[in-house]
């Protein structure tokens, strides 16, 4: 059974990772009766679901590291109290 979550939810059987809400899964049918009378689910056809996953795949991309992530591995200067104020500059 392939169900389409309506809120964040967690099934241990599909994921160990939540399932947030619009995203599809597969499950077992007593487990999708369960969460869809909850009203926790919807039931999708297979052909909607096979579509909706390739594009959802296709819109996470690589995130290049930013200027503050950089910054992060420089180190630290400590002032007099031995508290670290800023990084030192490249």
């Amino acid at each position: 059974m392939i169900l389409q979550a309506l809120d964040t939810i967690h099934v241990s059987s599909v994921s160990s990772e939540n399932i947030t809400t619009g995203q599809t899964f597969e499950v077992d049918d007593q487990a999708g009766r369960s969460l869809i009378e909850r009203g926790l689910a919807i039931e999708v056809d297979a052909a909607v679901a096979a579509k909706a996953e390739p594009a959802a795949k296709a819109e996470a991309q690589p995130v290049e590291p930013s200027q503050a992530e950089e910054d992060a591995d420089q180190t630290p200067i400590a002032n007099k109290a031995g508290a670290s104020v800023r990084t030192k500059a490249a």
